[in-house]
């Protein structure tokens, strides 16, 4: 809202005068962190993703699903192998919309294996999907 403007009267739901916003608004943060997507166990990819600021895990699983064991691995490996501190593990899948505790359980669990950031990662426009947003994220425990 630069440009010398100011805002005000009946049709308008906020006052302000002149704001500055290149003062206004900074970034909490230096620059944008960037994730890349790491095959665990494969050593170069590992090894390409400790440039970066964290990892989104895709795990070489023939027989199950990825669980927090795996990321558990893939923390150790990155700390044996020099990552930055505050590098960021993500873990991604589905947590229930209907059941908190179930949901939190869920996130719990990858947190406590070393994971920082969770992904929802429902890809389609379904029922579940509108009901996921609507319950909120998944709150920790």
């Amino acid at each position: 809202m630069g440009g010398g403007r100011s805002y005000h009267g009946v049709r308008y739901h906020y006052q302000t005068g002149r704001l500055d916003l290149s003062v206004a608004a900074k970034p909490v943060q230096e620059r944008i962190p960037i994730w890349v997507v790491g095959v665990w166990p494969a050593p170069k990819s590992m090894r390409r993703a400790l440039r970066c600021d964290g990892i989104i895990p895709q795990y070489r699983l023939t027989e199950r699903d990825p669980a927090p064991e795996d990321a558990r691995a893939v923390r150790a490996w990155l700390s044996d192998h020099g990552a930055a501190p505050g590098f960021d593990v993500i873990a991604d899948g589905e947590t229930p919309a209907a059941d908190a505790a179930a949901a939190a359980a869920t996130v719990d669990a990858w947190a406590e294996a070393g994971c920082t950031w969770w992904l929802e990662t429902r890809w389609d426009a379904s029922e579940t999907f509108r009901d996921r947003l609507t319950a909120g994220p998944p709150v920790r425990r």
